[in-house]
């Protein structure tokens, strides 16, 4: 409990530092700051990383930025990729590498050496694009020249006079064959259209699995998890064994420990991208929250083919073609469940939070107590 104490102090502490006066870390040649105005300058920045209402970039950075804010400002020259996001972004300054960048208005008025996506209710480019682009918006105007293959998706599209595609164009609209596109810009016959209805219609049609395909998928699956959790238990026979113990004494308690744990970890994720500082933590918790869950679903599988193996009469796993052959019926048994409409859904997400609970008392050892 002192550990669960320990991240609530500092979670409640950093809303404090992000409100008026920006929040600086240098972490070798990385530069990570967030507050209400925030501004990227000094010398030897290497990769960038900055969150607040108004974040502008004000000097050059040697690699990385990854900017987000309500109003983004990239003044100043980068010289690998930039990331930004936003209800405003401008890039003003160029980008060596590529360019993702995503917000209600996006505007490129400067040039980037390599790709560029952007995608927002209305897209200006105003500059050159060296290699490929995929812009989609609700309006999209073209002012400058790109180089490589172009996809857009828009349902208004602008060519200034100096707009010239030296790729192939792709268009995506509900009226993609009304799209008006200047001889200029590109020759007709490096032009492809596609209705949007149509091809999410195709696309559904294609994407149906035959019989054949939805045994082979179900094989393959079963197989993938067998090895997975026959390797786990291989590697960890002494701890599987563990887990498997703690999961068959008190079931009920593990999979409620499971459920706080995971919803500890979700929690946390969304109050770190609401501190602003922490948003640079969150996905690494996210990703650490799908992880384990996926873990503790391979104990789980572990612990029914052990389950069923005993029944049946089997001995302990000692050697790899047991620990195989467990692995196997308890793959084979939860991909059966996960068959069953909607029911089999929730089964196997009580079995990984249980098996995520299995995972923390082994770790923690968690006590709930009762008062009588």
């Amino acid at each position: 409990m002192t550990r669960l104490a320990s991240i609530l102090v500092l979670l409640l502490a950093v809303p404090a530092v992000a409100q008026d006066r920006p929040a600086d870390l240098r972490l070798g040649a990385d530069m990570f700051r967030a507050g209400a105005s925030v501004e990227i300058a000094g010398e030897g920045i290497d990769d960038a990383f900055a969150a607040g209402e108004r974040v502008g970039l004000a000097g050059p950075i040697e690699g990385n930025a990854h900017l987000a804010g309500r109003r983004v400002n990239s003044d100043a020259e980068i010289g690998g990729d930039l990331y930004a996001a936003g209800a405003d972004v401008t890039v003003s300054a160029p980008v060596a590498g590529d360019a993702t960048l995503a917000g209600y208005d996006v505007n490129v008025n400067a040039p980037v050496g390599e790709d560029l996506r952007a995608g927002g209710a209305n897209i200006r480019l105003d500059a050159d694009v060296t290699g490929t682009a995929l812009l989609a918006g609700e309006s999209v105007e073209i002012y400058g020249v790109i180089g490589g293959d172009t996809v857009i998706a828009a349902k208004r599209i602008d060519f200034g006079p100096g707009a010239r595609i030296d790729g192939r164009l792709v268009l995506y609209g509900e009226d993609a064959d009304e799209m008006n596109v200047p001889e200029s810009v590109v020759p007709a016959d490096r032009i492809e259209r596609r209705d949007i209805e149509e091809r999410l219609e195709a696309g559904f049609e294609e994407r149906r699995p035959g019989p054949v395909a939805m045994i082979g998928g179900f094989v393959i699956g079963v197989l993938v998890l067998a090895a997975l959790a026959t390797l786990a238990a291989t590697i960890f026979p002494r701890g599987m064994e563990r887990l498997r113990g703690i999961v068959g004494e008190r079931p009920l308690r593990t999979f409620w420990i499971g459920f706080l744990t995971l919803s500890a970890l979700i929690g946390a994720t969304v109050l770190l991208i609401l501190t602003l500082v922490g948003i640079f933590v969150a996905p690494a918790i996210l990703v650490l929250a799908v992880l384990l869950g996926f873990i503790g679903f391979l104990v789980a599988v572990y612990v029914v083919g052990r389950a069923i193996w005993s029944h049946f009469g089997g001995l302990p796993p000692d050697t790899f073609p047991e620990h195989a052959i467990g692995a196997t019926i308890g793959a084979v048994a939860v991909s059966l469940l996960a068959l069953v409409p909607f029911l089999g859904w929730l089964g196997i997400m009580v079995l990984a939070l249980t098996g995520l609970g299995g995972l923390t008392v082994a770790a923690f050892r968690p006590e709930l107590r009762t008062n009588h």
